[in-house]
This record gives C-alpha cells, sequence and structure tokens, in this order.
C-alpha cells in the first residue's frame, strides 16, 4: 500500500517561470559553500515549509532556506548527525514561536544495531500519516546508485510493500529502495519528522 502526504501540494514551490518544484535544492544558494554543504538546511526547510502550509513562490522559499542554513548550520562534515539538524530546527522554532517535537530514528552504523524494516516502515508511516514529511539522512547509499552519499533528503512517500519511497532531491520527485538502504548502506543515517509539542 502507497502512503503518501494527505496534501501532496505543501511540498510544491512556485518557480518565476510557471514551474512547479518540489521542494527546495541546495544549488539555489549563492555561495558556493553553501551550495556544497546546505542539504541538510533545505531537509530543514522542507519539513518548515510543510509544517507551516507554506505552499507558496520560490522567492519566499528562499528566504526561509537562507535563514534557516544560520541555525541548521553546517559544519566542516556538513549536517551529519540528527541532533545538529534537530538542535538547529528547535532554535528556529523558539524563534519563530512554533512548538515542535521532533521525532528521530536513528540507524546505526552497525548493521546488528538498526532497526528492522519494520519498525523503520512505521516510523515513515505514522509522519506520513499525520502530514509529515521524513527528513532522511544517508551518510552511504550503499547500492543505490540514485542517492548521493553523505545527504539529506525528504521522503514524501512509501510504498511499505515494495519498500519504495518517493524523495524530493533537488527540487526534484526520485523514487529509492529504502529497504536496500537499510540492508546496504556502510555507514547508516537517520530519520526525523516534526511533531507538535
Amino acid at each position: 500500500m502507497k502512503i503518501k502526504l494527505e496534501n501532496c501540494e505543501i511540498m510544491n514551490i512556485a518557480g518565476p517561470g510557471g514551474e512547479t518544484y518540489v521542494g527546495g535544492s541546495q544549488e539555489w544558494y549563492e555561495d558556493r559553500w553553501h551550495k556544497m554543504s546546505g542539504c541538510g538546511p533545505v531537509a530543514a526547510s522542507n519539513l518548515i515549509w510543510c509544517l507551516t502550509l507554506r505552499n507558496g513562490s520560490k522567492e519566499q522559499y528562499l528566504e526561509l532556506m537562507r535563514e534557516m542554513y544560520t541555525f541548521v548550520k553546517p559544519g566542516i562534515r556538513g549536517v551529519n548527525t540528527s541532533g545538529i539538524f534537530t538542535d538547529g530546527i528547535l532554535r528556529y522554532a523558539s524563534k519563530a514561536g512554533l512548538q515542535l517535537n521532533p521525532q528521530v530514528l536513528e540507524i546505526p552504523k552497525n548493521p546488528c544495531e538498526r532497526p528492522d524494516i519494520g519498525r523503520v516502515s512505521d516510523f515513515i508511516k505514522s509522519a506520513l500519516w499525520s502530514n509529515a514529511p521524513v527528513a532522511f539522512l544517508n551518510l552511504s547509499n550503499g547500492t543505490l546508485e540514485n542517492l548521493e552519499n553523505w545527504h539529506w533528503v525528504t521522503i514524501i512517500s512509501l510504498d511499505d510493500e515494495a519498500g519504495l519511497v518517493d524523495i524530493s532531491d533537488h527540487a526534484k520527485t526520485l523514487e529509492i529502495d529504502i529497504y536496500e538502504w537499510l540492508r546496504t548502506t556502510r555507514l547508516g543515517g537517520a530519520l526525523v519528522y516534526l511533531a507538535g509539542a
């Protein structure tokens, strides 16, 4: 069964030429380092954009994206932990007057310590059923060829039988096999969504 955001349009961003983007892209940052390291702030922006039902223009999204970079701020290794990600979002939420309760599922490097497929599926479904997209930190893409290493993307749907998720990456939608990733990633990662306080 495919589970998706109840209102899929909340991920949409209206481009200046009439195009529609699905989530943002780190390539939209002006600064070269921001373009290279900005996937975490963009994933955070996607979550906040949906939470506040922005569904607005690219320029409005860019304002959020630039501001988010100052809260979810990449270090020399980027935003490489869920803690850096959620701490930044909570600082942003405090400033914006939002009451948030980040939900996190860690995917450890050691395969023996990882949650099983059922737990990963249930976590993503819980988010999508509450109309919340899921930020996905992938430190190693394993055998997936259409997913970048050391990268945050945003999950917007799940086929829980096939293990296929639609993700927003670079303002486009891609389909990846999250179960294959779980089996083959060498470094793990994390899943995060935002629930109300």
